[in-house]
């Protein structure tokens, strides 16, 4: 390939949601109908897009009634979207698996509309604002990477969620696995206990030393506005393999977009060796809760 066919046209949808779900669905398609007709391939919608974000809410169980099977109605709006548009949707679903088994989960629509695949949320939060634990079982897809092809360009694209995106060990395993992308759907904003702290600065930061360390690009897609307790702080972003912005969004609705060269991470992974050089052999005490020696 040249290094003009390794170009992907990556978009994410950052929006503001309201009380009526239906609503919040159609607006997030119609924005990514709006992405697809400026060029984008692969189009990202934040976490939990069709709703409100209940988990502010702790243990409300009217709440659990808002999941659904994958495939579901979320996926099949989904795919009929992606089929129209010839894009690969990423979204975020509540979904329900089996009665009283509920995950957080991000969806990978094709081009043709089929169900490319889905990544359990596997890191639960549960403070005050993000009671998520209620809610949500841990994860147990494996951080999987899907080989997608945006365009026709071979993207291997992993989509873990949100809280997710703290954790080292999760990009490293994506990485590990091939990926050339890591898509975060997002729900973040202000800390209801905390009222002066402000996490913006440290949520980009950490994901884009994943991006560095890893030699890969970190497209993370944020909701915006004020449900409640919470404001939504926007600012998605992607970042390239040497942790370069290479767009972003400040707090109010829009689409984010931008043009991603995938001949720069074989340019970075060429100048970083970090896989060469890892030491798995030190590594047991990541397998423990405390640091002490593996057992």
């Amino acid at each position: 390939m040249t290094g003009l066919d390794r170009v992907v046209r990556l978009a994410g949808v950052q929006m503001a949601m309201v009380p009526d779900r239906a609503a919040n669905l159609a607006r997030a398609l119609a924005m990514a109908d709006e992405a697809a007709s400026r060029g984008a391939s692969l189009v990202v919608l934040p976490e939990l897009f069709t709703g409100l974000y209940f988990p502010q809410y702790p243990e409300r169980a009217e709440f659990l009634e808002w999941a659904e099977p994958i495939p579901g109605p979320t996926t099949a709006a989904l795919g009929r979207a992606a089929a129209r548009l010839r894009v690969t949707l990423v979204a975020s679903v509540f979904e329900r698996a089996l009665p009283g088994l509920t995950f957080n989960t991000a969806v990978v629509v094709g081009p043709d509309g089929s169900l490319v695949g889905r990544a359990r949320k596997a890191h639960i939060p549960d403070g005050p604002g993000y009671a998520e634990k209620f809610y949500f079982a841990p994860g147990d897809s494996d951080y999987p990477v899907f080989d997608l092809e945006p365009g026709g360009v071979p993207l291997p694209t992993a989509t873990p969620t949100c809280w997710d995106q703290w954790f080292p060990e999760v990009a490293r395993i994506a990485a590990l696995r091939g990926a050339e992308l890591i898509a975060y759907p997002t729900a973040i904003g202000s800390e209801p206990a905390y009222p002066g702290m402000d996490t913006h600065d440290a949520w980009r930061t950490v994901m884009r030393g994943h991006a560095i360390a890893n030699c890969l690009a970190v497209l993370a897609v944020n909701r915006c506005g004020t449900e409640d307790a919470i404001t939504f702080y926007g600012g998605s972003f992607l970042a390239g393999p040497m942790g370069e912005i290479l767009a972003e969004l400040g707090p109010d609705e829009g689409i984010l977009e931008a043009e991603l060269d995938l001949a720069a991470i074989d340019r970075a992974r060429t100048l970083s060796p970090f896989f060469r050089d890892r030491r798995t052999d030190t590594y047991g005490p990541l397998l423990t809760r405390g640091g002490g020696p593996a057992r």
